[in-house]
């Protein structure tokens, strides 16, 4: 993995990207209702980079079932813990690259499968979608088609947040499908600003599921909506939000939200301001940017949590099993600490795991089924830690999204 890179061989992968292709048609009609509305047929020696919107953890597979030739996803490095599964996902193809930072080694990569003949997939967010908000997509990214020339193919996954949403424990009753946005060739955006084309970039995968007009149905909507609602907007209390069924309560003032078929909220109560799931994540926003902390204070608290050493490629360690909180200064795990002025990045993979970079190592720390990794996230860009210092949360820093 660390000697000098080999040139790639897209005929080393072809004949395991037919095998797989056939199953994940299967899986993701059979088992998600995936449907492809439009194909793709790549040429001989033509080489792709295709860019999708995030909605679910099966998003590669989907989108693979529209192309006939091998196309190399990028993937978090997450995936890759252990050696059965880093091998699997390598005699795959799939390209990791570490959660929430610039990866020049993912850069280099990419650079090898496309300069020799091949395809990648990229979800230039980088992040599954929380609330129907597009995440930030870097300026490099135009940067990087213009310097590699391939086809680009800017694709769409429609109703992801409704069948899947990223909070959830089952699958909702839903249309979940994928389309072609936009074809671009070299010749076409060659002659497009880097601003312009990310431009393009951005507006040609913005999807906002709630505006479809589709309804997704299920008996437990809002099951562990939680993991991302921290706050009661009309009590204000933190971490005493429960869900049940096809709602979110609050333990401090009972107040009771319906998370609608439409993917909307509903709440009786006019002290309730919101009916976009955006509206309350950026209210949270401003909750963590405002919040008085004392010296000293456990500002949250979680019980039954893992915290694992994660080094890529190899099994995750177990360090620590129990209860964990969060002081001004400390992240404290039974006997140990982390640092907060050492946290270097900081990001949430799936529905509640929280990832940390701590004095170059990395660190997955994983709770029960209605722990809310997102409040750290939060206020890692608030307290003084070294991703605050610079700025290096594109994700989950304090601005507010649109």
């Amino acid at each position: 993995m660390h000697g000098k890179r080999k040139k790639y061989n897209q005929s080393k992968y072809r004949f395991i990207y037919f095998l797989l292709r056939g199953a994940v048609f299967l899986y993701t009609r059979l088992f998600l209702g995936y449907r492809c509305k439009d194909k793709y047929k790549i040429k001989k020696g033509e080489s792709v980079a295709v860019l999708c919107n995030h909605q679910t953890d099966s998003d590669p597979f989907c989108v693979l079932t529209s192309f006939n030739r091998p196309v190399h996803p990028v993937a978090t490095d997450s995936i890759f813990a252990g050696k059965f599964r880093s091998k699997f996902f390598s005699s795959l193809g799939v390209i990791a690259k570490k959660k929430g930072v610039s990866d020049l080694r993912t850069a280099v990569m990419i650079r090898n499968v496309v300069e020799n003949g091949g395809s990648v997939l990229m979800f230039p967010e980088g992040n599954r979608s929380f609330c129907e908000f597009q995440f930030y997509i870097s300026d490099d990214t135009a940067k990087l088609i213009k310097l590699l020339k391939p086809t680009l193919v800017l694709f769409n996954l429609h109703g992801g947040t409704g069948k899947a949403p990223r909070f959830k424990n089952k699958n909702r009753k839903g249309k979940f499908y994928g389309e072609i946005k936009r074809v671009l060739k070299y010749e076409e955006y060659s002659l497009m600003s880097d601003g312009e084309l990310n431009a393009v970039i951005k507006n040609e995968l913005k999807v906002f599921d709630s505006e479809s007009g589709l309804l997704y149905k299920s008996k437990r909507r809002a099951e562990y909506l939680e993991r991302t609602f921290f706050i009661c907007p009309v009590c204000g209390e933190k971490e005493k939000t429960y869900s049940e069924g096809n709602y979110l309560y609050c333990k401090a003032c009972g107040t009771k939200t319906e998370y609608t078929e439409d993917l909307k909220l509903k709440n009786a109560d006019p002290a309730f301001p919101f009916t976009r799931m955006i509206d309350y994540w950026n209210y949270q926003k401003r909750y963590i940017k405002d919040l008085e902390i004392q010296e000293g204070e456990t500002i949250f608290s979680d019980k039954d949590v893992r915290v694992m050493l994660a080094t890529p490629y190899e099994k995750r360690k177990l360090l620590y099993r129990g209860d964990i909180y969060l002081t001004d200064k400390y992240l404290v795990y039974g006997k140990e600490k982390f640092e907060l002025k050492n946290i270097e990045m900081s990001s949430v993979v799936s529905g509640r795991t929280l990832t940390i970079s701590y004095d170059g190592k990395d660190y997955a720390i994983r709770g029960n089924e209605r722990f809310n990794p997102v409040k750290y996230a939060f206020i890692f860009n608030k307290l003084d830690t070294k991703m605050k210092e610079k700025g290096a949360d594109k994700y989950f820093n304090l601005e507010e999204d649109s």
